[in-house]
């Protein structure tokens, strides 16, 4: 199993083309600084619950989820009006929350139990049978003479959930998500922090300059996690609480996400829209 470094959608897009924040101070109006200064950062020792201003832009975990419901759901209707009805097993997922990771582990009890590892959990999203994937595909063009729609019953779903469109949307977010986290890695409340961090798991025998040093270890990279490596996660997390790492680091990232967000607030608003709409259509379609 991979070892996760922080939420997937930090990673979303590959060869993303980092540019600097434009400023957009003028004479009448202030606007944050591209560079946090030093502030009282609010102490946050899990990051489960930990939402970042871009969150509203980007589908969260809680939006992935009810939209792959809403899939199910219309893929269902459709196979039903071919006739050849099939309803999947209900969806249970392991994912884990949207910014839970994002700077590494911060949870001590899954130290204590996994290490860096997440935990397995039983899925039982499922295939469809044989028989039924040439319609959901659309491989099939009819079915006891009924016409298969464009792109089988899943390219149906996708343009009534309007996927196409917010993943082109997508895209501004995203970039500006992935240029934080990496911005923010330098500010130097979190260079500070992170030093502190490095100098209390040297006190506890373990020797990184920063956490995601520590979780992308080689020698964790097995596929369960060895006592060593839950001693290490352990020491990882209660340093993060010791030093504030997580409040600290999603202070600044937080502080260069609204700047972003108010330099671009034209552009973002239609990755909104383009969100919202599709939001919008799974609910209905969840409830059909």
């Amino acid at each position: 199993m991979n070892v996760t470094t922080f939420s997937s959608r930090a990673c979303a897009g590959t060869a993303v083309l980092l540019l600097p924040f434009l400023s957009a101070c003028t004479a009448d109006t202030a606007a944050p600084a591209a560079t946090p200064g030093p502030t009282a950062a609010h102490r946050l020792a899990d990051s489960k619950a930990l939402k970042l201003p871009l969150d509203d832009y980007l589908l969260t975990t809680a939006d992935a989820g009810e939209l792959a419901r809403a899939r199910d759901s219309l893929l269902r209707r459709c196979l039903g009006g071919l006739g050849a009805p099939y309803t999947p097993r209900a969806r249970e997922t392991a994912d884990i929350e949207t910014n839970e990771r994002r700077y590494g582990l911060a949870d001590a009890e899954l130290a204590k139990q996994h290490g860096y590892h997440v935990p397995d959990t039983a899925k039982t999203a499922e295939d469809y049978p044989p028989e039924i994937m040439p319609l959901v595909t659309g491989e099939a063009t009819t079915h006891n003479g009924v016409p298969v729609p464009e792109g089988g019953c899943a390219g149906q779903a996708q343009r009534e959930l309007h996927e196409a469109d917010l993943q082109g949307a997508l895209a501004l977010p995203q970039k500006l998500n992935m240029e934080s986290y990496l911005k923010s890695q330098k500010a130097p409340a979190v260079v500070k922090a992170t030093e502190a961090w490095s100098a209390c798991m040297k006190e506890s025998g373990h020797t990184y300059p920063d956490p995601l040093a520590a979780i992308n270890d080689k020698e964790f990279s097995s596929a369960a996690a060895g006592t060593h490596e839950k001693e290490v996660a352990l020491a990882d997390v209660l340093c993060k609480r010791k030093v504030n790492l997580v409040g600290i680091w999603s202070d600044a990232e937080s502080e260069y996400q609204r700047f972003a967000i108010e330099a671009d607030k034209g552009v973002l608003a239609e990755p909104l829209a383009a969100k919202q709409k599709t939001m919008a259509a799974a609910k209905a379609a969840a409830a059909q």
